[in-house]
Parts: structure tokens; C-alpha cells; sequence
């Protein structure tokens, strides 16, 4: 029982301990059953949810399939830097499917997007194509407040996840072969039509769009401003830049004081507890599956075959001294949150876009979660104005 435990601390946790192995090794076709047949059972479990009038399963199964659907993600995101199985033909038809299930864009246009720009000199700057800040407003030089208000807004406001809606189904297709757009709205229109004939309306929204188009939304939010420092350091070098701009988001609290009275101590351990399966655990569930914990040892190896065992290869390279990059051992927060507030805070400490750089914002971008929630040039110009200087202002680096 204690391995189990230690296994699944581990594996919530994303750190292993000294010494530790893994309990089971996962091969890449058994991530990538977990991911589809995670994703349709959680589909399922979310009809029957429905049908059955067990109503408050609802959000539990929304953060499930949210998470699934990143999980499908990620078997995208390797089959783009061919990690994922050595023959193309069997990678480009998973990434069709996952691409379609999610409404995202083809392998071929995110691969020219995501090899050719963000895994470049261009990452993190104002010309990454996957660069998010400045379409969704959050242009570097700002205080952290007003990131934190930003963030809020775009959770809450309705039109965000209308416009997100339009930009999946619409403006990301455009650039698309004709053969593509036609099996997305194929897709589409076989589910509208097919749910309305089986009486299946009620069961097809809240068991597939509302956690695909409004949760799926909010996990992206939060796991792009966690993983990169956008908009930062942009006149260092881009070796400097690869290892300084990413984090891993581990996911775990101080164990409590063992000195601490008997009493405190329990209590310490129920809090301890709590945070682990209430706060922890629907983060690593929905917002950071499979790999997407370790993002910077990504970035420094991009091309490893042991993905689905990051936690182990990541803690490994780091006993041995980061083989490549030993002057810069991995950085990670260990909370989500944590890793929020660092982005934020090393956000606001960089040197805000001129004028000239405004047109940047009116990109938008293609990833999966990307959309603009208002005029980007507008939100900063309206911010520069307001913003008043932020004597609390630490250094980044």
C-alpha cells in the first residue's frame, strides 16, 4: 500500500524522490489508449451523468474531459516533433483524430507554427506565433495587478468564450486544405444532426461542448501563463533565453513540521490532505497532464522518446548535472498558483512594448486555447495610460 501511495504522490506531484522508480512504465500506445479511451469513456460517464439526472458529477467529469482532451494534446504536440511512433502515416492519422475531436488546427500548419517559431530564436517574443500575451492583453511592463485583474475578466466574461467558439470553428479553418475544412464541418454538422435525431441535444452539450469549449478554455489559460515568462529578457542571447524563459509546475506542499504538537500536527496533515485531492489533484487532472508538467525539460530536449516518463528522465538529468546545460539546473514552482505568480511577477518587471510593437497584438494566434477577448491594442494602450508606477516591482533574474 505504501508503494501505491508513493507512486501516486509521485505521479500528482510530477518530482520523484532520490532513488525512486517507477512503478509501471508507460509505453507511447498505452498513452495514447489512456488519452482516446479516457476521452470518449469521460464523454459517456457524461451522458449517462444526464440521463440519469446525476447533475452533480457534471463539473467532476468537465475537468476530466478537459484534461483528456489536453492529453489528446500532447499526442499532437509529439506526433508535430515526431517523438510519438516511428511511422508518419500512423502519427498524422492520430493527430488528424485528435485534432478533429478538439477542433484545432492540422498537424502541417501547427507544425510550421510550432517547429519553425516557437522552438526558435523567436520564442517568448512579440514575433512567436504561439505567443498568447499580447493578443489576449497582457503585454509585458504591466503591474502584476493588473495581470491578475486581465485573467479574471477573461474567465469570467461570456464573450470570451464566444469568440473562442468562432475562432475554432471559423477563423483557424480558413487557412485550412479544403479537405480539412470539410471533415471539421463534417464532423460538426454529423454531431449537431446526429444528437438531434437520437433526442441526444442535452447530453451533446453539457457532456461535450461545455467542457470543451469553457473548461478546456480556462485550463489553457492557466497553463499558458504558467509555463513561459512571455515578453522577457529579449536581449540576452537565445541559448540564455531556452533555459531562463520555461518552468516545470510541480504540484505538491511542504510535508508538515514533525515537531509541531500532536494536535497541530494532525491538523497540519488534514489540511495537508485536502490541498492534495481539492487543489492539486483537478490541476494535474485538467490543466497539466501527462508531460505538460515538465516544460522546460521539454524545451531543452524536444526530441526525447521518453516523454511519457518526463518525471523520472527530467529528475534524472537534473541528478546528473544537467548533461548540456550545467550552468542552468531546471527551474519549477511547486504549485500552479506559485507558478502563476512567477510569469506575473517577472512579466511586470520587464520593459514594456513601444508603439511600434502594437500591431503584434492583433495577431491571433492558432494554438487550441488561443483567442482575443477584446482589442489588444486598445487594452494596452488603455492600460499604459492607468497603470500607475509600481514602486513593489522586483527584478526578474
Amino acid at each position: 500500500m505504501a508503494v501505491v501511495l508513493e507512486a501516486f504522490v509521485t505521479w500528482l506531484s510530477g518530482c520523484p524522490h532520490k532513488g525512486q522508480q517507477p512503478l509501471v512504465r508507460r509505453s507511447k500506445l498505452a498513452y495514447t489508449v489512456e488519452a482516446f479511451g479516457g476521452f470518449f469513456l469521460t464523454i459517456g460517464l457524461g451522458h449517462w451523468a444526464v440521463i440519469s439526472g446525476s447533475w452533480y458529477l457534471l463539473p467532476a467529469l468537465w475537468l476530466i474531459l478537459a484534461g483528456r482532451t489536453w492529453a489528446l494534446f500532447n499526442i499532437f504536440h509529439h506526433a508535430t516533433h515526431d517523438t510519438l511512433f516511428a511511422s508518419q502515416r500512423v502519427n498524422r492519422a492520430l493527430a488528424f483524430c485528435s485534432s478533429l475531436l478538439s477542433f484545432s488546427s492540422s498537424l502541417d500548419s501547427y507544425r510550421k507554427e510550432h517547429i519553425q517559431s516557437h522552438h526558435t530564436r523567436k520564442m517568448c517574443t512579440y514575433d512567436d506565433e504561439e505567443a498568447a500575451f499580447m493578443p489576449l492583453g497582457f503585454p509585458p511592463g504591466m503591474p502584476k495587478s493588473y495581470y491578475y485583474r486581465r485573467l479574471t475578466w477573461l474567465v469570467c466574461t461570456p464573450w470570451t468564450y464566444l469568440l473562442y467558439a468562432r475562432y475554432r470553428l471559423w477563423d483557424w479553418q480558413q487557412g485550412e486544405p479544403l479537405w480539412r475544412r470539410a471533415a471539421v464541418w463534417t464532423y460538426t454538422v454529423g454531431l449537431v444532426v446526429g444528437a438531434y435525431q437520437l433526442s441526444l441535444m442535452e447530453s451533446l452539450l453539457l457532456a461535450y461542448v461545455v467542457p470543451l469549449f469553457v473548461v478546456f478554455n480556462v485550463t489553457g489559460l492557466l497553463g499558458t501563463f504558467s509555463e513561459h515568462h512571455w515578453g522577457t529578457l529579449l536581449d540576452q542571447p537565445a541559448r540564455l533565453r531556452l533555459v531562463l524563459l520555461q518552468q516545470s509546475r510541480f504540484l505538491l506542499d511542504p510535508a508538515p513540521d514533525r515537531s509541531l504538537p500532536t494536535d497541530r500536527r494532525t491538523k497540519a496533515w488534514a489540511v495537508w490532505w485536502l490541498r492534495l485531492l481539492a487543489y492539486h489533484l483537478p490541476v494535474r487532472v485538467a490543466v497539466l497532464p501527462g508531460d505538460s508538467m515538465h516544460h522546460d525539460h521539454h524545451h531543452r530536449h524536444p526530441r526525447t522518446e521518453q516523454w511519457t516518463m518526463s518525471t523520472y528522465e527530467r529528475f534524472d538529468h537534473l541528478e546528473n548535472g544537467c548533461p548540456g546545460f550545467a550552468n542552468y539546473p531546471h527551474s519549477h514552482a511547486w504549485t500552479l498558483g506559485e507558478a502563476i505568480d512567477r510569469v506575473f511577477t517577472r512579466m511586470s518587471a520587464a520593459p514594456a512594448p513601444g508603439p511600434e510593437l502594437l500591431p503584434h497584438g492583433q495577431r491571433v494566434g492558432r494554438r487550441l486555447f488561443r483567442f482575443a477577448a477584446a482589442s489588444p491594442a486598445a487594452t494596452l494602450q488603455a492600460a499604459q495610460q492607468s497603470a500607475p508606477p509600481d514602486a513593489t516591482r522586483r527584478p526578474a533574474y
